[in-house]
């Protein structure tokens, strides 16, 4: 079973953290599929009552630990992984406890699976990639990486600080298959949300698989495919990362649309046409979409003769 390592709060001031927030932040990682939550000891000492052994961080001076889940309480460990810059000469590495091969973002361009084939063949009793994201491809690596056998990779959630983004690694694992893989995605809202509070990091509208307006479908010929057969648009359902899918009434909007509108608000379906060619003028006009209040008004107008 592949192991998945959130470092996240390796990347957060302890300072401004709510214990709470912070508590719930660990129990929702947990809850998504995450193994390991590898933290700073001045995070950890936020929720101190609850790790089984906080002793573990007086008796020891590491610069990071890991958490892991024993029955709604965090287990301490310390981190003893090794670091090492990811070089694609390697053909061996050093027979440690633990190796964390950091870096080489454009690995996904070379021949990777040599490379990753000589790494789990050189003797290594574990291997932790954590690919650098600086060229937007940490998550193929990563993926990569697990699929050929390896054991374990290092993310943090939206990707912060150039790591792989944990939400793209495990969900690619689940569209991939992984029967192991039995995290509840849907909590990734909470996780967005939370983050946002802990970070003051605000995540992108259309960021991939967590930003709140990727359901967000305006084209008339998109909106007709989703409401036929989601899955043409839609390789995961919104409820499965616990989003929605909402359609936006536009300039680009189509028939199809206005009617599923009109069905949604319970408002009559005469004069669609009409209805969509205003409704098409005024948002090309003002620049923006169209609110089911101004649909209702402008509905109620067409019925009235304009």
């Amino acid at each position: 079973m592949a192991v998945i390592i959130d470092r996240t709060l390796t990347k957060i001031e302890a300072d401004t953290m709510v214990p709470s927030d912070l508590l719930h932040f660990c129990e929702l990682l947990f809850t998504c599929g995450v193994t390991k939550i590898e933290a700073t000891p001045q995070v950890l000492t936020k929720i101190n009552n609850f790790l089984l052994n906080p002793d573990l961080l007086s008796k020891t001076n590491a610069k990071t630990y890991f958490l892991t889940n024993y029955d709604g309480f965090f287990q301490l460990e310390t981190n003893d992984l090794v670091e090492q810059n990811l070089d694609f000469s390697i053909t061996a590495t050093p027979h440690l406890n633990g190796i964390r091969l950091l870096g080489s973002d454009d690995l996904i361009t070379r021949d990777y699976r040599t490379f990753f084939n000589n790494l789990l063949s050189s003797g290594s009793q574990y291997l932790d990639l954590c690919p650098s994201n600086k060229k937007h491809c940490a998550t193929a690596i990563a993926i990569e990486w697990l699929l050929m056998g390896g054991q374990s990779v290092s993310c943090s959630f939206s990707g912060l600080n150039d790591d792989a983004p944990l939400e793209e690694v495990l969900m690619a694992l689940k569209m991939n298959g992984q029967a192991d893989l039995t995290g509840d995605l849907s909590v990734f809202k909470e996780l967005r949300l939370l983050y946002e509070k802990l970070t003051g990091n605000i995540i992108p509208e259309k960021k991939a698989i967590i930003g709140q307006g990727i359901f967000k479908v305006e084209s008339g010929i998109h909106v007709d495919g989703i409401l036929k057969n989601p899955r043409i648009y839609e390789p995961f359902s919104p409820e499965s990362v616990g989003n929605k899918r909402e359609i936006i009434l536009g300039k680009h909007s189509g028939q199809q649309s206005v009617i599923y509108k009109m069905r949604e608000l319970n408002l009559s379906e005469a004069g669609v046409s009409t209805v969509l060619l205003h409704l098409k003028q005024h948002c090309a006009n003002v620049g923006k979409s169209f609110s089911d209040l101004e649909l209702c008004t402008l509905v109620r107008e067409v019925h009235n003769g304009y």
